[in-house]
């Protein structure tokens, strides 16, 4: 849940919205950022039927690392405006009534950034009223928040983790999802003329940090004629010297539930049935380990999937082929894996590629870099490894 700067200055854009009854504060018919040459405005675009552009761009990207919706009255009829905002592609997409109506660049987020990849946008209705919201986010604990004292007093703010709620005579008339970065010590400023302005947390503190630029907490499981793990000009070479088996560098500490991993993999020698991921909710056993699940991505055959190992036998949970043009097949792949309880959702490259469940392993657990070769020796390089914890 956001702090109370944070809160105060989300609460200040969200008082904004409701009482101006505006995209943002501005003269009426306003769009919510000026739209450059050849771009639509808001009545421009009331004015043609709209086509919704937001299922392929979700199909293509994934679910945005943050958004805001709001509805608002505007000549006479209720219209949804939308900003998606993708940080490691650069780029913002801006929606009305669904239809796509200006992009923009973005700067992208900083490393280790935690986005809010629990929220669709398309989940949230005008329709909705505070109990509506409250059992659809019934996993989290809600703060609330009367707007009575500032002179609204049918008005309602619900805070909870990444997300803000504005409700106005009970229906919800604004939603906002932010992400959580390292690189900010406070939120930046937000006017009440900015609706659209991206909203950063707090610093947050890591779990695990490794970038490979000085010694490495991970350490081989297996001796040198399985394995090997070293750092090399500033990423960590994991080496598969037995092909066909999983072979991983684990980190000791620590155990961890729920959280979200991102780290950068190169793999130039991959063949389509060479992987390399990661292994989660691990034991420590000592010469090898009892149970875990597998992050398995073969980068060669654009295909992810998840594995468990347990009672001494793999299975599966399960396999995804990735969409065309997502994978960099000769260079750096970006991987995210966001584990939360019994759902696990992976990314490639800030595109959500799987959203399975699975309830065997539900204990913390350690977790490791791994490889499957399929030559005498393949290596694959790992770097910008940072996982941050995921709470209630």
């Amino acid at each position: 849940m956001p702090g109370p700067r944070l809160l105060a200055t989300l609460c200040a854009l969200i008082l904004a919205v409701i009482a101006c009854n505006l995209p943002g504060a501005g003269s009426p018919g306003a769009s919510p950022s000026p739209p450059s040459a050849g771009e639509m405005s808001l009545v421009d675009a009331l004015a043609v039927a709209p086509q919704d552009g937001r299922p392929e761009v979700l199909r293509l990207m994934g679910v945005p690392d943050s958004f805001t919706v709001q509805w608002q009255e505007l000549e006479g009829r209720l219209v949804r405006w939308e900003e998606w905002s993708y940080f490691d592609a650069a780029a913002r997409f801006e929606f009305i009534d669904g239809e796509l109506v200006w992009t923009a660049d973005l700067e992208p987020s900083g490393d280790g950034a935690l986005f809010a990849h629990v929220y669709n946008p398309l989940d949230f209705e005008a329709t909705m009223s505070i109990a509506d919201v409250r059992e659809a986010l019934s996993d989290q604990a809600l703060e609330e928040m009367p707007l009575a004292e500032v002179d609204i007093p049918d008005g309602v703010v619900l805070a909870g983790d990444q997300i803000l709620l504005g409700f106005e005579a009970d229906r919800l008339v604004y939603v906002q999802t932010f992400i959580l970065s390292p690189d900010e010590t406070a939120p930046p400023a937000v006017e009440a003329t900015s609706a659209a302005t991206p909203i950063v947390s707090p610093t947050v503190s890591a779990l695990l940090v490794d970038d490979f630029g000085g010694p490495s907490p991970a350490a081989p499981l297996f001796g040198p004629e399985y394995m090997s793990f070293e750092l090399e000009s500033g990423e960590g070479a994991l080496t598969s010297t037995a092909p066909g088996g999983v072979v991983p560098a684990m980190y000791a500490v620590p155990a961890m539930l729920d959280f979200a991993l991102q780290v950068d993999v190169r793999f130039p020698q991959a063949r389509p049935e060479s992987i390399a991921g990661v292994v989660f909710r691990s034991d420590d056993a000592a010469g090898g380990l009892a149970h875990y699940y597998h992050l398995a991505f073969r980068p060669a055959a654009s295909t992810i999937g998840i594995d468990i190992w347990k009672d001494g036998a793999f299975s599966a949970v399960a396999s995804r082929a990735i969409a065309s043009g997502v994978v960099n097949a000769n260079g750096v792949n970006r991987l995210r894996l966001e584990a939360k309880g019994s759902r696990f959702q992976v990314y490639v490259n800030g595109t959500l590629v799987m959203d399975v469940s699975d309830s065997r392993l539900g204990e913390a657990g350690i977790l490791g870099l791994s490889l499957v070769g399929y030559e005498p020796s393949e290596t694959v390089y790992f770097d910008n490894l940072r996982v941050e914890a995921l709470t209630q």
